[in-house]
């Protein structure tokens, strides 16, 4: 993929893996104060804080120019969520574009097996069964709730 898009866009890319979980946002901090390291690209999450400096450091570029541009973009995001490009923008501009694309362990659903032992219940296999254990979540949650309540007082 990589030598394609290269190919395709007369690119030079070159991919830098993030160590784990708890330095990664460290490693594209440090990337980033760094021009002569700062990469053109960033995928990642959770950030804002970083974001917002990046922005008034004038260390992104406004996309929404493009975005005019390119309108099956915004197109295809609205389809998605009408809402969607709202959280992408700021006041002066879009500098970041949303992103879609899951991962295993990001984007998917997860259900402890042990919890669906415990309630004597099987492992969902429509919609209809999902909204059920949906239901019973809710409610496990808020008699929880309750009970830290008469706990706690």
């Amino acid at each position: 993929m990589q030598k394609w898009m290269e190919d395709r866009c007369n690119l030079d890319i070159d991919i830098i893996a993030l160590p784990g979980w708890s330095d990664a946002t460290s490693k594209i901090s440090l990337l980033m104060g760094d021009e002569t390291q700062r990469p053109d690209i960033i995928w990642w999450w959770n950030m804002e804080a970083d974001y917002t400096k990046w922005v008034d450091a004038g260390l992104l570029v406004d996309v929404s120019p493009y975005m005019k541009k390119y309108t099956n973009m915004v197109d295809y995001y609205n389809s998605v969520d009408p809402g969607v490009m709202f959280y992408a923008s700021g006041d002066n501009g879009i500098y970041r574009i949303p992103g879609d694309v899951a991962e295993p362990a990001c984007e998917t659903l997860w259900i402890r097996k042990d919890w669906l032992d415990n309630l004597g219940l099987a492992v969902p296999t429509t919609l209809d069964e999902l909204d059920e254990l949906k239901e019973i979540h809710g409610k496990q949650v808020e008699d929880y709730q309750k009970y830290l309540e008469e706990y706690n007082k």
